[in-house]
């Protein structure tokens, strides 16, 4: 009895390499499957795997997977049995089960790890881990370096994708996506587009959403170069006949782009809900319009600059207010600014000022009256319109 052949048994490492997207429960023949894992594979194909060699198998014939354990063909099992060294080293796992360490698998979780957690590529790349890991852990533990992590975590991240693209190909509802395009911050160049996508799962009623584009945006932002980059979201995932919606803000440059994907691929309904406008943007637009009002205004930015005053006139200064909270026994929170792109970042500064308000006023009192040609009071009043 042989197991699969090899390309798919090996691990991520291998650039020919067919590797688990998901394990699925099963109820067949329990005698013989609580020794397997059903796995789906990149490709969709089901393989029954071992959950001690971690070998491959047709998942169809139980018989071939009951004499894999009971001759014994697993190496792992004869390694217990017979004590040979050959068949790689053995532990017992956590869940009383035979353990045997699989540097491909270790390799596929670290870079697992390294997506979810947001850790650099090098993050294992040091003599002192491996050592630690050698030591400790796994005396047959390698050191991965970078270059591989890397590699192995773009393996990940192009089946991820593949199986997304899959997905949308089965799926015979409609697909919704939000898109925003913004500059870096803090002065910094480049411009960067998101997509989201949404929908709804048919077999679960769960709704769903994927970020399938995150990408720079190098040229204008106008609305033929908009169209352009979500044309070619639309063709690499095989939605150009699911879109049901598209969200964006009120821009002149987003209306223009609509308008032009409406005239290629007739949407349904006419259309109608083609180019759904941000809420959040629009509720934004209203609160930004109401903060313009002149006392409103004024007072926004009087409370701001105390802040300022407080927070950002120098570290002695900034040090001397922390140590009045702490001799008072009171809080003290750092301000958040407000932005004009967040609407309820105004608030946030209100609040955070309100909460330390006897000492943020009582040491602003105390800047002014030491130096009022640099500071100017806060007026009483404006803490009751604030309240």
């Amino acid at each position: 009895m042989a197991s699969e052949s090899a390309s798919t048994t090996t691990g991520v490492g291998s650039t020919s390499a067919l590797t688990i997207r998901e394990i699925i429960p099963t109820n067949r023949t329990p005698e013989v499957w609580k020794d397997f894992n059903m796995c789906i594979m990149t490709n969709g194909q089901k393989k029954a795997q071992c959950k001690y060699c971690f070998h491959f198998f047709s998942e169809g014939s139980n018989t071939t997977l009951k004499n894999h354990i009971t001759h014994p063909h697993c190496e792992v099992l004869k390694a217990q049995q017979n004590q040979n060294p050959e068949a790689g080293q053995t532990s017992m796992g956590r869940d009383g089960q035979i353990f045997m360490f699989n540097p491909d698998y270790l390799r596929e979780q670290f870079a697992g790890l390294v997506i979810q957690r947001g850790l650099p590529f090098n993050h294992f790349d040091h003599e002192q881990t491996t050592r630690v890991f050698q030591n400790t852990m796994q005396p047959r533990y390698t050191h991965v370096s970078r270059s591989t992590l890397k590699r192995d975590a773009m393996k990940l991240w192009v089946a991820a994708k593949q199986a997304t693209i899959d997905g949308f190909a089965n799926l015979n509802n409609k697909v919704n996506l939000t898109t925003d395009i913004w500059s870096a911050p803090h002065n910094l160049p480049g411009s960067y587009m998101c997509v989201t996508a949404h929908w709804i799962e048919p077999s679960t009623w769960q709704m769903m959403k994927r970020v399938i584009s995150f990408e720079e945006f190098s040229s204008a932002h106008s609305g033929t170069n908009l169209k352009y980059m979500l044309e070619k979201v639309f063709v690499m995932y095989g939605l150009k006949e699911k879109i049901m919606s598209i969200t964006l803000d009120n821009a002149s440059n987003n209306t223009s782009a609509m308008d032009k994907l409406k005239l290629k691929y007739n949407p349904p309904m006419g259309g109608r809900f083609y180019h759904s406008r941000c809420v959040a943007h629009i509720i934004n637009l209203v609160v930004q319009a109401g903060l313009k009002v002149p006392i409103i205004n004024q007072m926004k930015e009087s409370f701001k600059q105390m802040l300022k005053d407080v927070f950002k006139s120098g570290d002695k200064i900034r040090k001397r207010y922390i140590k009045v909270c702490k001799n008072a026994e009171k809080p003290c929170y750092s301000p958040n600014w407000d932005v004009d792109t967040r609407w309820n970042s105004t608030f946030e500064m209100f609040e955070s000022g309100l909460k330390q308000k006897m000492t943020l006023a009582y040491f602003h009192d105390i800047l002014v009256t030491k130096n009022g040609r640099r500071f100017k009071k806060f007026p009483d009043e404006y803490w009751v319109l604030i309240v």
